[in-house]
């Protein structure tokens, strides 16, 4: 598609959208994989007031239907028909606007956005954010990654995803410029830093991996902030990518809470040889955090969600007395930092004793031969789970246990393994955690390891 005016197609669409029968504030779907018309979507429903749902396409038929239904969503712009959905196909966007735009402002309290979690263990849940929390989700971001006119924001995560579409938010607010990539292409990305004067980078480890094997020099000395999140960060991936003089940030956040809930200061030399995995600092500025009786971590400010999506639009869903209990199990320190070590379902149970996979991947960090782990548990009648390493590398599922043996604390040390050759991911970068299990139910069950626990 050639490079066109965003406001000019955004009021075309926006025009479009009134001719299918949509209102103001009637909630439109976008079904799509390109970003560019996500983009003119935003800002074509921010013109009617509309709630936009931007959804991936990757997903299977059935847990789209599922997002559609939970939002009783009526309009659907992209070129597959779904049920229940009134359809608006793509080209019927960039027709030129036959009458003025009828526009509806929205409210601090109106929903502006749904966006559908990650999905990573299960279904995915749509979550409702009001333009209020967008808005103070952007503000608070400036406490740790400074933005204004003059900055220029790479976008290469979805825009289906609160951690893309968080930027565009971000840069709005601040005056900033928004790059916006189709997809994650490590070239691409490279060139653009060096061409555009990027400032501002929001990465997943994966990604940032991918960067740093093909980098052939330091990152330009304009990049300031390098987001990294969405899955866990180990040490020795911070620590590389630090001393190559990226200015990365360890941040955490969430879909309910619009994205950011806490984010570090960029890492210099001698911080990052501190820093541990899952540390991720005090909490930006306005949320709360406190844990519940189990140690899974609670959230609350102004970005919090409205609730979960139902037909109804009720506010409320998914919260407790006014807080989003997460499944992160996390440490507060003394000082209001954070320390997230993991999802309390991840957690494996193991001959009566409870693992964290966060501490176990940090300990199979410095494998020879290793590129990049995940750990989950396998069922198994005797121990009720098996401590399961699913990896990348060279070196072989034997020699990988191994090291272990040597090198890892029996208490948490992997009793199997299996090699693949990626590690599966979803699309917004997160672990699958589902395919991961698959995977290791596939590992064999090495008995000269089952010793001792």
């Amino acid at each position: 598609m050639p490079e066109i005016d965003i406001s000019t197609e955004a009021a075309n669409a926006a025009a479009a959208l009134q001719r299918a029968g949509c209102r103001g504030r009637d909630a439109i779907a976008a079904l799509t994989s390109s970003s560019r018309i996500l983009q003119i979507l935003i800002h074509a429903t921010g013109m009617l007031g509309s709630p936009f749902m931007p959804l991936d396409p990757g997903l299977p038929d059935s847990a789209i239907t599922d997002l559609l239904r939970q939002a009783n969503i009526q309009y659907l712009v992209g070129d597959r028909a779904m049920s229940g959905c009134i359809a608006i196909s793509e080209r019927d966007l960039f027709k030129d606007a036959r009458d003025p735009v009828a526009r509806t402002s929205r409210d601090l309290d109106d929903i502006a956005l749904l966006v559908a979690t990650s999905g990573s263990t299960g279904r995915p849940r749509a979550v409702m954010l009001r333009s209020g929390a967008l808005r103070a989700a952007a503000t608070a971001s400036q406490a740790r990654c400074p933005l204004g006119r003059g900055d220029t924001w790479l976008v290469c995560l979805p825009l289906f995803h609160i951690g893309g579409y968080s930027i565009l938010s971000r840069c709005a607010l601040a005056g900033a410029d928004a790059v916006v990539h189709e997809g994650f292409d490590p070239d691409r990305v490279l060139a653009a830093l060096a061409s555009e004067r990027i400032t501002h980078l929001s990465l997943v480890p994966a990604m940032l991996v991918l960067l740093l094997d093909r980098a052939a020099a330091p990152p330009p000395t304009w990049l300031r902030h390098v987001l990294v999140g969405g899955a866990a960060l180990d040490t020795d991936l911070a620590a590389r990518a630090t001393m190559s003089g990226w200015p990365i940030q360890p941040t955490y956040g969430m879909s309910e809470m619009a994205s950011q809930v806490a984010t570090l200061a960029p890492l210099s030399r001698s911080t990052a040889q501190t820093w541990r995995m899952g540390m991720v600092g005090q909490p930006l500025p306005g949320i709360e955090i406190a844990l519940s009786s189990d140690g899974r971590l609670k959230v609350r400010g102004p970005m919090l969600m409205a609730g979960y999506a139902n037909p109804a639009w009720r506010a409320g869903d998914g919260l407790t007395d006014g807080w989003f209990v997460t499944n992160d199990v996390a440490h507060i320190g003394p000082d209001g930092s954070l320390l997230v070590q993991g999802r309390i379902d991840d957690v494996i149970v193991s001959g009566g004793k409870k693992i964290l996979p966060g501490l176990v991947e940090e300990a199979l960090a410095a494998c020879p031969g290793l590129t990049a782990v995940s750990i989950v548990g396998r069922n198994d009648p005797v121990w009720g789970e098996i401590v399961t390493a699913v990896f990348c590398g060279a070196i072989s599922e034997a020699a990988l246990l191994d090291w272990a043996q040597a090198h890892v604390a029996p208490s948490i040390r992997p009793r199997a393994a299996v090699r693949v050759p990626a590690l599966p991911a979803l699309a917004s970068g997160k672990p699958d955690r589902l395919a991961l299990r698959r995977l290791a139910a596939r590992a064999d069950r090495p008995d000269a390891w089952f010793d001792a626990q």
